[in-house]
C-alpha cells in the first residue's frame, strides 16, 4: 500500500470514529428534535379541535341565551348582554345586535349598540352599523352637532355605509341649524351613482324643500 493511500484510510477512519463519538455525545439532539416535530403537530391538531370545541360550545351558549329572549322582559336581553361581555367578538357582536333588537328600554338598547361600536375587537362594518343605528335613535335629542360630528368619518366617499350615514348626518345638521351642510349632505348623496334610488329621491324631495337646486345624478 502506498504511503498515502494508508495515510488516507487512517484519516477517513478517525473522522469515522469522530463522527461516531459526537453521534454517541448528541444524538439526544436529534431525537429531540424528532420529539419536537411530533409534539408540535400534536399540539397543532390539539389546538384546532380545543378551538372547534370552544366555537361549539360557544354557539351552544348564544343559543340558549337567544331563546330566553323569547319570555321578553329586562332579564331576557340581559342574558343576551351578559353572554356578550365574555365572548368571542363575532358572537358578542352578534348578542349585542340581538339585545338591542329586542330591548324595549331606550337606554338598554343604545348601551348595547354603543358597546358594539366601541369594541376594537369586532368587525369594522359591524362596528359602523351600531355607530349609525345608535346615531339614528340619538336623532332629536341630546347635541346634533356632535352626533353630526361622530357621522362624517362614516360618510366619507368610499365608506360602506356612506349613504345612510350622509341622510343622517343632513338630519343632524338640519336639527342643529347648519342649514347649508345639510344641502352639501344630500347633494352628497344625489352626486353618487352608487347610492340607493330610493336614497336620491329622498334627497332630492329635501333639496327642493330647502329650496336648494339639487345637482345633477352621476347614475
Amino acid at each position: 500500500m502506498k504511503p498515502d493511500e494508508f495515510i488516507r484510510e487512517v484519516d477517513e477512519e478517525l473522522q469515522r470514529e469522530k463522527l461516531t463519538e459526537l453521534g454517541k455525545r448528541y444524538g439526544w439532539i436529534a431525537l429531540a428534535a424528532a420529539v419536537g416535530v411530533v409534539l408540535a403537530t400534536a399540539g397543532w391538531v390539539g389546538w384546532q379541535r380545543w378551538q372547534e370545541h370552544r366555537r361549539l360550545a360557544e354557539a351552544e351558549r348564544f343559543a340558549l341565551a337567544e331563546t330566553q329572549t323569547g319570555s321578553g322582559g329586562p332579564e331576557a336581553v340581559g342574558a343576551l348582554l351578559d353572554f356578550a361581555r365574555g365572548a368571542s367578538p363575532g358572537f358578542a357582536a352578534l348578542a349585542r345586535l340581538q339585545a338591542a333588537a329586542r330591548a324595549e328600554d331606550e337606554k338598554v338598547v343604545l348601551e348595547a349598540l354603543e358597546a358594539l361600536a366601541a369594541d376594537p375587537a369586532s368587525d369594522p362594518l359591524l362596528r359602523d352599523a351600531a355607530l349609525l343605528m345608535a346615531a339614528s335613535r340619538r336623532l332629536g335629542g341630546g347635541d346634533p352637532l356632535a352626533l353630526a360630528r361622530s357621522l362624517e368619518p362614516l360618510a366619507v366617499d368610499g365608506g360602506p355605509w356612506r349613504h345612510l350615514a350622509r341622510q343622517l348626518l343632513a338630519a343632524a345638521q338640519l336639527e342643529a341649524g347648519a342649514r347649508e351642510q345639510a344641502i352639501a349632505s344630500l347633494r352628497r348623496i344625489v352626486e353618487d351613482g352608487e347610492a340607493p334610488f330610493a336614497l336620491r329621491s329622498r334627497a332630492v324631495e329635501l333639496l327642493d324643500a330647502l329650496g336648494a337646486p339639487p345637482p345633477r345624478s352621476t347614475s
